[in-house]
């Protein structure tokens, strides 16, 4: 089992649609993927669907429910715990035991907040890998730079590594300034209306337009990464 956090404190840089993508994508595979929405404006949870969820993210922080209580299966068959406003005021307390409650499953997404906020920090300190999609924007690669400094000062030393979503063109100079501090994913994911398309009918690329580019990109990624842990 692996949990990769989405994250990078700039918005609108893709973390939500590679989060359920790629939940999708590992579902498609026959694997179990289980995707958190750790973003109190739940739009993951939105995109799968759902609306004012019973039990959320907070629960299973707070460890008020069991985990089974919590989990939704989704129609494009990878489990979610929703996301809720709520989440702001969760105090953590049962994030020591998540990993071992998370076990049964092959990949754990997170799909993080933006912005600097209190909730970053300890989604750092459970995560394996640490996933930044960048766009090529200095918006972007600031975003990133303002998150590795989170991460130098977690006590948890996860694998951090930059997914190149949606890339406008790079910089020459800034794309080899960000390489230098960022490992880059060897695979990228391309700009596709699907994407857009298909988050108007709350399901990923993968299902509204499985034949498209995107898709294959998605699909891609996400044999590098069960690769990657053994899973296929």
């Amino acid at each position: 089992m692996k949990i990769a956090l989405i994250a990078n404190l700039a918005g609108g840089v893709g973390r939500t649609s590679i989060t359920h993508s790629l939940a999708t994508a590992i579902a498609e595979y026959g694997k179990r993927a289980i995707a958190i929405d750790a973003d109190p404006a739940a739009t993951l949870t939105y995109f799968c669907g759902i609306e004012n969820p019973r039990y959320s993210t907070r629960e299973l922080f707070d460890g008020d429910q069991k985990l089974e209580n919590i989990l939704v299966k989704t129609s494009e068959r990878f489990s979610l715990i929703p996301g809720a406003s709520r989440l702001l005021y969760t105090d953590f307390s049962a994030l020591k035991n998540l990993k071992a409650e998370l076990s049964e499953f092959d990949f754990v997404l997170i799909d993080s907040p933006a912005g600097p906020n209190s909730l970053i920090a300890p989604l750092i300190e459970i995560a394996d890998e640490v996933i930044i999609p960048v766009d090529g924007s200095i918006h972007s690669v600031r975003g990133a730079l303002n998150l590795l400094d989170f991460i130098r000062r977690s006590p948890n030393k996860p694998l951090v590594r930059a997914l190149e979503n949606r890339v406008i063109a790079w910089d020459p100079e800034l794309k080899a300034n960000f390489s230098a501090d960022f490992k880059l994913l060897e695979i990228s994911i391309g700009n596709d209306n699907a994407l857009g398309v298909a988050q108007l009918s709350t399901r990923s690329a993968l299902s509204e337009a499985p034949h498209s580019q995107i898709s294959s990109d998605f699909r891609e990624l996400a044999y590098l990464l069960l690769e990657e842990v053994g899973a296929l």
